[in-house]
C-alpha cells in the first residue's frame, strides 16, 4: 500500500524537470572540472535516467492511489501560474542573457540565469503548496550571488555548475520522497 500524501500526483512529474535540468548543470559542471570526460558524462545521464524512471513510477503510483475529487478551477489555476511562471522564467533569462551580452558583462550571465532559476522556485512554493521549493530557491540564490562574487574565474564557474545542478538533483530526491 502506497502511503498518503497531500501532494497532487502530478507533483512527481517535477522530479523529472529536475532531474534532467540538474543533469544539464551537472555536465557544465564536469566540462568545467574535466573537459569532455565520456564516462563522467555517461554517469550523469546514466543518474538522471533512473531518476526519471523514479519519477515517472511514482507518478503512475500516485496517479492510481489518488483520491481526491479533483476541483477543476484550482486544476485549471495552478497549471495556468505554473506557465505563467515558467514564460516569466525564460523571457527574464533570455533577457538577461541579451542585455548582459549588449553590455559585455558576460562574466554575470551564468549568475544571472542561477538567480532566476533561483528565484522562480519561490512563486512555485506557493503555487504546488511545497515550501521545500522556498529552501531550493534560497540555495540557488545564494550560489547566484557566490558566482557573482567569484566573477569569471573558471574554478567559480565550475563551482557554481556543480552546486546548482547537486541542488536541483537534491530537490528532486526530496520531491520525489514526500509525494
Amino acid at each position: 500500500m502506497i502511503p498518503a500524501s497531500p501532494y497532487h500526483p502530478s507533483m512527481a512529474l517535477g522530479g523529472i524537470f529536475l532531474s534532467l535540468f540538474g543533469a544539464t548543470w551537472l555536465c557544465g559542471a564536469s566540462i568545467a572540472y574535466a573537459g569532455p570526460n565520456l564516462p563522467l558524462l555517461a554517469a550523469i545521464a546514466i543518474a538522471a535516467l533512473l531518476m526519471t524512471a523514479w519519477a515517472i513510477a511514482t507518478f503512475r503510483a500516485r496517479r492510481r492511489s489518488f483520491t481526491a475529487t479533483g476541483d477543476a478551477a484550482a486544476s485549471r489555476r495552478v497549471r495556468k501560474g505554473f506557465m505563467v511562471v515558467n514564460a516569466v522564467q525564460w523571457s527574464s533569462i533570455g533577457l538577461a542573457v541579451l542585455l548582459l551580452n549588449l553590455t559585455g558583462h558576460v562574466a554575470w550571465i551564468l549568475p544571472a540565469v542561477i538567480l532566476v532559476v533561483g528565484l522562480h522556485f519561490f512563486p512555485l512554493a506557493r503555487l504546488f503548496g511545497y515550501r521545500a521549493y522556498n529552501l531550493t530557491a534560497a540555495a540557488l540564490v545564494v550560489v547566484a550571488c557566490t558566482a557573482l562574487l567569484a566573477g569569471g574565474a573558471v574554478n567559480g564557474v565550475a563551482l557554481a555548475l556543480l552546486a546548482t545542478g547537486a541542488i536541483l538533483w537534491l530537490t528532486a530526491v526530496a520531491l520525489l520522497r514526500s509525494v
